[in-house]
């Protein structure tokens, strides 16, 4: 039985669900392939285990929160791979595994370790606003008040590491179509 989170913390881990949840949900959808439903699912499991670490994690900085969480839920998302790949013969009691698409899993893998590797090979500031933006979905605003550079200056580094991936693995790499223009909605209307 999972303990109940104490009454007086419940307003702050509310605010924080609501702060983060669009994100890490939009996250964890890309990382499992999206599937929708296991994404919302493992978001909430991530929010109880901080619900159980509250104590620690409300000491945090709100940047430090966010790492944490999207800490987790990656390695939540990992277990989920694993369990997907694992089941157990009901009849021999044997670990058996399985995977119903290991030609597409171990391609999107390959596919994975490739662009890992050309982002590691980008220039410093190149690398850190691609892996802000991809990884940790953060805004264009939010990554250039964090790296004190402009918004455009943001978008200039986000499209030349675009342009580097689609260079080096061809068409091999497909942007999802919000990618494509590194605007974040609203953007240019807020500032």
């Amino acid at each position: 039985m999972t303990p109940r989170i104490p009454p007086r913390h419940q307003d702050e881990i509310a605010a924080l669900y609501m702060q983060f949840r669009g994100g890490m949900v939009k996250f964890a959808d890309r990382l499992l392939g999206s599937d929708r439903h296991m994404a919302h699912d493992l978001v909430q499991e991530t929010f109880k285990a901080a619900a159980l670490q509250w104590g620690t994690l409300r000491t945090r900085t709100e940047r430090l929160q966010r790492a944490w969480l999207y800490r987790v839920l990656k390695n939540k998302v990992f277990d989920q791979w694993g369990a997907a790949r694992r089941f157990v013969d009901s009849v021999s009691g044997q670990d058996m595994v399985t995977d119903l698409d290991t030609p597409r899993t171990a391609i999107s893998n390959l596919l994975l370790q490739k662009c890992w590797k050309v982002i590691d090979s980008m220039p410093c500031a190149q690398r850190r606003v691609a892996l802000m933006k991809w990884q940790g979905e953060w805004t264009n605003r939010e990554i250039g008040a964090h790296l004190d550079i402009a918004p455009s200056t943001v978008r200039v580094h986000l499209r030349n590491a675009r342009n580097t991936l689609v260079a080096e693995l061809g068409d091999e790499v497909v942007f999802p179509s919000e990618w494509r223009d590194d605007d974040d909605p609203g953007e240019e209307a807020a500032g």
